[in-house]
């Protein structure tokens, strides 16, 4: 995660003129983890592709008015997020509840074979459960586990209370506690 200092320097940079560099270091910081949490949340490759430029478009151009309220990635993440639903809510016809399928961000690549192969059977089975998780409580957990937030953090890009997250990462643990039997539980 990048800190309070390197937050304040991009932004200095970018209001002091050099508004491409600036931008170009929060791209490079941030995103991997931007297309990831769109990924994951849109389940799309090209619309997660989409959603992350339309993120960081939105982002470049409130850039300059960035209060400092917040972390500056905490800010970028709630951005990607609200583009993400944006998306899901232009996708998906009226009268659809709001499930959708996801995938996790976890790379699979090893070295031997068969390692590669049982590595990549078991991230298939999270992402599978973690797909079956309702959408905001998938989000938390995206956040908190592979992007690695607080739960104040992951409070505040989702903007709701503290407790609210708690709760959903609970419910989320217990969820794929039960949907992945006990030797996907213990390999993952």
């Amino acid at each position: 995660m990048m800190t309070v200092v390197a937050d304040q320097e991009i932004l200095d940079k970018f209001r002091s003129g050099d508004r491409n560099g600036a931008f170009q270091q929060l791209v490079e910081i941030h995103g991997k983890a931007m297309y990831n949490i769109a990924l994951f949340t849109l389940d799309d490759e090209i619309l997660a592709q989409d959603a992350t430029q339309d993120a960081f478009i939105r982002i470049y151009r409130g850039l300059g008015k960035f209060k400092g309220t917040a972390k500056l990635s905490t800010w970028m993440y709630r951005i990607v997020k609200n583009v993400c639903y944006d998306y899901h809510r232009k996708q998906r016809p009226a009268g659809l509840d709001e499930e959708f399928d996801a995938e996790a961000l976890v790379d699979t690549a090893g070295v031997d074979p068969g390692a590669t192969y049982q590595s990549g059977w078991q991230h298939a089975q999270l992402r599978r459960a973690v797909g079956q998780l309702p959408p905001k409580q998938r989000l938390a957990v995206t956040l908190h586990y592979f992007q690695e937030l607080t739960y104040e953090e992951v409070a505040a890009v989702m903007n709701m209370p503290l407790g609210t997250i708690k709760s959903y990462l609970h419910r989320a643990k217990a969820a794929l506690a039960q949907t992945l039997g006990p030797e996907e539980r213990s390999s993952t």
